[in-house]
């Protein structure tokens, strides 16, 4: 009985301590954190840093032009992917309080243009220009369980025009890249096919042909950014559907993995992919320097081949309106799986260090339907990929930024030479400069 109630006033007594040397701890964080308030994308800022007075110009974010180069290493990947560089000249305009918006992601031989203008005898009604490619001059091969399949591998390209209309509306918090739009499209567009080096001999390659797309899309952007362009508080979502039909399809293929493919059965396919996105304070911090951003991203389709399927893989991302919209699985190899159906969930906690450098801490778990071998056949099924990641962002010289990142994912299988083994990293190095 002594004890217990010598427990009891113990605990009380504890109880207090804490509350009286913790809660002035997390009263006085909360109360910086009132003084403080993270820099935002496209303002001026000043302050001081090691001692040295530093400042950050306002920038006009409605005109963008920028180049953004990096080199990703995947150990234990396939030879010819463990080392990817990547890179893209990067164009947005947006004029007349949002009538006219032009964005273009460049590289040659992939490029990807939207254009929305909106005419005053429309009214409110846009007209939306599109265009899309990509030819690669290179052979491109698929991958079952973390090993490439050489004697199926095909150059193909593709490349899709597109004309529409759309209708959009400003969103709060009311920055340039805040709105909710909408639009219609028709896509006509080729797709043309030859063999590379290493096709087996006998390999049914598909037939060049016309596809026709019915595209239907949504993006609603209400994040405010702060001024590295990262999401930094509020929400996005966004949503495609597609519709697509082949003029000339017959039956390809015939190689040793997949075997022959059925033409008809993909002539006519359809797809619907959506993502959703929030940023906001981490609860008991200092609420401005500490955020956490949640995402999800979700497909499913009909009817889908190679040619048609999700592309998912380790390409990488930014807080920029569009790029939101792309799923990315961490550690794997550009375009690595395509895939049927898929969902993606993300969790980030990010520390700001300095208003110019931040620290991502990632989390993981996305579930794919992807090709197996079961018992020398194929086949498929849903896998799931946990993975976790570390990167920072970081202003650098010339008006330019870094960003070094780290992740390594679970549930890849990569071939380490005695076999497929689970787990696979990459170690990522991006740069871009704006001008």
């Amino acid at each position: 009985m002594y004890c217990n109630k010598s427990r009891t006033a113990a605990r009380r007594w504890a109880g207090r301590i804490l509350c009286g040397f913790f809660l002035p701890m997390i009263m006085a964080t909360y109360c910086l954190a009132l003084d403080y308030r993270t820099p935002r994308a496209g303002e001026s800022y000043t302050t001081e840093v090691f001692g040295q007075s530093a400042t950050a110009p306002s920038r006009d974010r409605c005109s963008v032009t920028a180049l953004n180069l990096g080199l990703q290493w995947l150990p234990y990947a396939p030879t010819d992917y463990e080392l990817q560089p990547f890179g893209a000249y990067f164009l947005w305009r947006n004029k007349d309080n949002g009538r006219q918006r032009l964005r273009a992601v460049l590289v040659g031989v992939y490029n990807e243009v939207r254009y929305n203008v909106t005419p005053s005898w429309l009214g409110k009604t846009e007209l939306v220009m599109t265009f899309d490619n990509m030819t690669l001059p290179i052979a491109r091969q698929e991958f079952v369980e973390g090993v490439q399949i050489d004697q199926e591998e095909l150059e193909w390209h593709r490349a899709h025009l597109g004309l529409g209309l759309g209708w959009r509306t400003a969103l709060a918090p009311g920055h340039q890249d805040n709105g909710l739009e909408v639009a219609l499209t028709y896509e006509p567009g080729v797709l043309l096919f030859s063999e590379g080096s290493d096709t087996i001999d006998g390999f049914i390659q598909p037939r060049d042909t016309y596809e026709g797309r019915v595209h239907i899309r949504m993006r609603a952007d209400a994040l405010e950014r702060n001024i590295m362009e990262l999401p930094h508080n509020g929400w996005a979502a966004g949503f495609d559907g597609l519709y697509g039909h082949r003029a000339n399809w017959d039956d390809w293929g015939g190689g040793p993995v997949f075997g022959m493919q059925d033409g008809e059965e993909h002539r006519t396919w359809s797809s619907a992919r959506f993502f959703a996105l929030a940023a906001v304070p981490m609860p008991l911090l200092d609420q401005e320097r500490n955020r956490v951003i949640a995402s999800l991203y979700g497909g499913i389709g009909e009817n889908l081949d190679r040619f048609s399927a999700f592309r998912l893989g380790g390409e990488p991302t930014g807080g920029e309106w569009e790029a939101l919209s792309r799923p990315t699985v961490m550690g794997a190899i550009f375009d690595e799986f395509y895939s049927r159906s898929y969902a993606v969930a993300n969790l980030e906690y990010r520390r700001e260090l300095l208003f110019f450098c931040y620290l991502h801490l990632r989390g993981q778990l996305a579930v794919v339907d992807r090709p197996h071998v079961e018992n020398g056949q194929i086949d498929w099924g849903m896998d799931t990929l946990p993975a976790v990641g570390a990167a920072v962002t970081c202003g650098a010289p010339w008006n330019s930024q870094v960003e070094i990142g780290y992740s390594y994912n679970f549930g890849l299988l990569r071939d380490q030479g005695d076999g497929s083994e689970f787990g696979g990293s990459a170690l990522t190095l991006a740069w871009s400069k704006e001008f």
